[in-house]
């Protein structure tokens, strides 16, 4: 007897990168979309597609993780965002699994995305090997995708991560990823998520200097662009390394000025002390529905 799978899209605001996500979803045999009361046609372009949809406030990553799992309709779910799409490769894989009730060997399978930056896939798909050297990177770097509901759990507000416990398996199939095709639609959601990354890190780092914030961004383009590899891949390598190092100088620069408002060195407008309230849910690492 195959074994059932709720294919899960978390949504907010997604009308135009929804259809062709969805398009690549008809084989589950749930589609389930869960949104987070979008301000744009999200909800009637699922509904058209014939995904059955639950509307629900966000609080956090992790929670609304968890939510969407607990509405879905059968125990294996695949989490795919808005952004991505499952490679034909990948839903035949998955397929082949559940039909020979292989699937149920593992509790959770990492699966790896690649995504398209500035005209470039990284990793290319088409030179790309599943190496073990590979498979190990993965569990270190991929949360898992497919997932025994009924033995995982989501943790963290911010960069969720799923509890469960071993076996974890890894699939060879891939995740194209669309969210960065160019630097106009990389910095579009660059503000927000810099917010939250350093209304995220604020309770664990009390003290950091803009200095700091430079040595933290310096090191992580050194990291990118030397000891992962994107010198192989031309300007583009050196443009994400570039983009990756800001987004982590940023993260802290934004860090350093917030515990500024918050201990009142400096003048701040009311409008700037906001921005403490603005992402307070971050700072908590709940994961309380």
């Amino acid at each position: 007897m195959s074994i059932s799978i709720s294919a899960i899209v978390l949504t907010k605001n997604e009308e135009e990168n929804l259809p062709a996500c969805l398009a690549t979803l008809t084989w589950a045999d749930e589609v389930l979309v869960v949104d987070s009361i979008s301000d744009d046609a999200t909800v009637e372009v699922a509904k058209r597609a014939g995904a059955r949809v639950i509307e629900h406030p966000f609080t956090d990553f992790a929670s609304q993780h968890n939510f969407a799992q607990s509405q879905a309709t059968h125990d294996w779910v695949l989490f795919i965002d808005a952004d991505e799409r499952v490679s034909d490769e990948l839903r035949d894989e998955i397929q082949a699994l559940a039909h020979s009730n292989g699937l149920d060997k593992m509790n959770a399978y990492h699966i790896q995305r690649v995504h398209l930056f500035s005209g470039k896939w990284f990793p290319d798909p088409a030179t790309r090997k599943v190496t073990p050297k590979l498979r190990a990177q993965l569990r270190r770097r991929e949360v898992p995708r497919l997932i025994n509901r009924t033995k995982a759990h989501w943790e963290r507000p911010l960069h969720e991560e799923v509890r469960v416990s071993d076996p974890l398996g890894v699939l060879d199939g891939i995740i194209y990823h669309y969210s960065t095709t160019n630097l106009s639609a990389t910095f579009e959601s660059f503000n927000h998520y810099t917010d939250r990354e350093a209304a995220y890190l604020q309770s664990a780092h009390p003290h950091v200097s803009v200095l700091e914030a430079i040595f933290r961004g310096l090191r992580s383009f050194v990291f990118q662009y030397f000891v992962w590899g994107m010198c192989q891949y031309g300007e583009q390598g050196l443009l994400l390394s570039i983009y990756l190092g800001m987004s982590k100088f940023m993260n802290y620069a934004k860090l350093s000025e917030r515990l500024r408002i918050q201990a009142d060195k400096g003048i701040w407008t009311e409008q700037d002390r906001l921005l403490l309230k603005r992402y307070a849910s971050s700072d908590s690492d709940s994961t309380t529905r």
